[in-house]
C-alpha cells in the first residue's frame, strides 16, 4: 500500500522522539498532557525540517497532504469509503481498515458513526482521492485515560488515510 510507505518516514521520526522520551519517563502512569504536547511539538518540528508542510484543522489536528484529491470536501452524512492505518508514535499499528473490510476499504456514513473527535476533524478536510497523514492529540482522541489495552493516557495517534470515494447524502 502506497500509504504504508509514506507513513514509514513519519514513524522513523516518531521512533527517534519516543526512544529519547522513554529515557526521561519510564513509568506509564507518569505520562502527562504536557509531556505529550512537548513530544508532539518536537515531532512536528522534525517533519517540517524534513520539508513536510504540516497544516492544522480548526480543532487542532495536524496533517500532511501527500496526495490532493478532487471535488468537494466530505459533507455531513455523505457515505464515504476510506483506507486507513492507525499507529501510536512508537510505531505500533493498533488499527487498520483491512481489519474491518475484506478489501481494506471501510465504508460508512460520515458523522453517523460514533468516532473520536479528531478522526471526524481529519475526515472533514479530505476530498475524493486525497491521501493524508494526521497527528491527533489525545485531547481529540482518548485523553487522560487512553483506550486500554493498546492506547495509553495522553497518546498522540497517527492516522494515514486515503479517501477512496464520496457518495453525497440524499435528502
Amino acid at each position: 500500500m502506497m500509504l504504508r510507505n509514506r507513513i514509514r518516514l513519519l514513524f522513523l521520526l516518531a521512533l527517534t522522539l519516543t526512544f529519547s522520551s522513554c529515557m526521561k519517563n519510564s513509568k506509564e502512569d507518569e505520562r502527562t498532557e504536557a509531556i505529550e504536547l512537548a513530544e508532539l511539538k518536537q515531532l512536528i518540528e522534525k517533519l517540517e525540517a524534513k520539508g513536510f508542510n504540516v497544516d492544522t484543522t480548526a480543532t487542532g489536528v495536524f496533517y500532511i497532504v501527500h496526495e490532493p484529491g478532487e471535488g468537494p470536501l466530505v459533507a455531513p452524512f455523505d457515505t464515504i469509503s476510506i483506507s486507513y492505518e492507525a499507529y501510536l508514535t512508537n510505531g505500533y499499528l493498533f488499527d487498520a481498515s483491512e481489519n474491518w473490510a475484506p478489501d481494506g476499504k471501510w465504508e460508512f456514513v460520515y458523522l453517523e458513526e460514533k468516532l473520536i473527535e479528531g478522526f471526524n476533524s481529519a475526515i472533514a478536510v479530505m476530498n475524493e482521492g486525497s491521501e493524508n497523514e494526521f497527528l491527533i492529540p489525545s485531547r481529540l482522541a482518548y485523553g487522560a485515560y487512553g483506550s486500554p489495552p493498546n492506547i495509553g493516557p495522553y497518546e498522540t495517534l497517527i492516522f494515514g488515510i486515503k479517501l477512496n470515494e464520496i457518495r453525497p447524502a440524499t435528502n
